[in-house]
């Protein structure tokens, strides 16, 4: 007899069980998975037979479940370091890339920059505010220990400058993963590639770009037929993450934001797939969660939502594909109004901004659930309960190749038969999850000027059918 199903400990008292609607995924639901990938399942779970066989499944779930949370914790220190680095909030340095300390016209060095942003930093949390970047930052400090204050100032610079050092090595560290594939096989190269950040922190950044992608994916399907003509009104995003701030794309001169749920509401109005369709968020990160049940509770209350859309301007290192600038035009126009959008000084001439704010009735049509994708799917199994669609972009990436064939059988799970599973990278063990590949869309969102020469950058969406039960 199979052990029941147990659930993660979520927000309230310790160890409360889940009463939502998800839970862990059973041994006999992974067992095509374990027999898929052979000598690629961790050695403890190669023989799961006998009458202890649930019991050590379970017992390696939770494990495995704490280990993953623990990362949270590596990723809102990442999140912190991306801030000290890039954010221009809280310092008058230029944020700590060449480029942008070279078009500063300062006579700084690198490392100078990176020092003075340390010490800003580490002052400015002391009087937060209402910032909530700032405050975010000096809960990730407070948790290791150290009281934020003058006195302890000193303290909260080494911790900083312990973190920045961390995050550079891991950097590099992953650079050499990949430097260590040979360039000749393209294989090796996806292969690596797909499992980069297997021990990364789980942190939290999203962006517009990988919105434009996934519109432009969803318009190639409609155009194919691979709709199946039926509206897609019931959607699940995987990891919806919060635009916090980041090296590349990421800003902190407006409010915390999540961007994708209402990104894939807009797209799906627009394409005239849905006329008006409900979205559920799972996310393992608890301030994501939280984020958006107290949008909706604002919500309810009559509050719109703010969503700042935020793209660079062209310039003679980068120029944006024009699809993306077109898509960045119109982007809210189905779930909002748009309304006026503000551009500090500091970023005057360097990028353009759209402030969208979403109605009412599109926030409340979001809902959002703590969940482990890796570990757990729905509790339901009524099939009307199931997803049209599932997406789930920058979230396999973080883990291995035996997590995410788990991840996508238990998102493939919650798809109804003939539902699409979309992603941005490809899943091993497609059939043993109970999916097949329809589409692999490239999308470019620019072309850049580098000493190797000029190279599009952009990203491919993989999507695949959920198969019959």
């Amino acid at each position: 007899m199979l052990a029941a199903p147990w659930s993660f400990p979520v927000a309230g008292s310790p160890g409360s069980k889940d009463p939502g609607p998800t839970r862990a995924i059973t041994l006999a639901e992974a067992r095509p998975v374990l027999a898929a990938l052979g000598d690629g399942v961790p050695s403890g779970l190669r023989d799961l037979r006998g009458p202890d066989a649930d019991a050590r499944w379970s017992d390696w779930l939770k494990e495995r479940d704490a280990d993953i949370r623990r990362r949270i914790g590596t990723g809102d220190e990442d999140s912190v370091v991306n801030l000290m680095l890039y954010g221009t909030s809280f310092t008058r340095w230029p944020r700590a890339t060449p480029a942008a300390v070279a078009a500063s016209g300062s006579n700084a060095r690198l490392e100078d920059v990176m020092d003075g942003r340390v010490a800003d930093l580490s002052t400015a949390i002391e009087s937060p505010g209402a910032d909530e970047r700032l405050r975010f930052a000096r809960g990730v400090v407070e948790r290791n220990g150290i009281a934020i204050g003058a006195a302890s100032r000193a303290a909260t610079r080494r911790y900083l400058v312990k973190l920045r050092s961390r995050v550079l090595s891991d950097n590099e560290r992953y650079m050499r993963r990949l430097a260590a594939v040979p360039l000749a096989d393209p294989s090796q190269q996806r292969a690596a590639q797909a499992t980069l950040y297997r021990d990364r922190g789980l942190s939290s950044d999203t962006s517009l770009r990988v919105a434009f992608a996934l519109e432009q994916t969803l318009e190639a399907l409609r155009d194919r037929g691979e709709l199946g003509g039926r509206p897609v009104e019931r959607v699940a995003v995987v990891g919806p993450g919060l635009d916090f701030v980041d090296k590349a794309q990421g800003y902190d001169f407006y409010p915390v934001q999540t961007i994708q749920p209402f990104a894939v509401a807009d797209s799906l109005r627009r394409l005239g797939t849905a006329a008006r369709p409900t979205v559920t968020t799972l996310d393992i990160s608890r301030r994501v969660i939280a984020h958006l049940r107290e949008a909706r509770q604002r919500a309810a209350q009559g509050q719109a939502y703010r969503v700042n859309a935020v793209l660079e301007q062209d310039s003679a290192a980068s120029r944006l594909d024009p699809a993306l600038v077109d898509y960045w035009r119109r982007f809210g126009d189905r779930v909002g109004s748009q309304t006026a959008s503000a551009i500090p000084a500091a970023y005057a001439g360097q990028v353009r901004s759209r402030t969208i704010d979403v109605r009412p009735d599109a926030v409340l049509d979001v809902t959002g659930t703590e969940s482990n994708i890796v570990l757990e799917r729905l509790s339901s199994a009524d099939p009307s309960s199931r997803f049209d669609m599932v997406v789930a972009t920058n979230v396999l990436v973080y883990y291995d190749t035996f997590e995410q064939a788990l991840a996508v059988g238990n998102m493939a799970s919650m798809l109804r038969e003939g539902g699409l599973l979309v992603t941005n990278q490809p899943v091993p063990v497609p059939a043993a999850c109970g999916v097949s590949p329809v589409l692999i869309m490239s999308v470019g969102f620019d072309r850049v000027q580098s000493e190797a020469g000029p190279h599009e950058r952009g990203d491919s969406i993989f999507v695949y059918r959920k198969t019959a039960s």
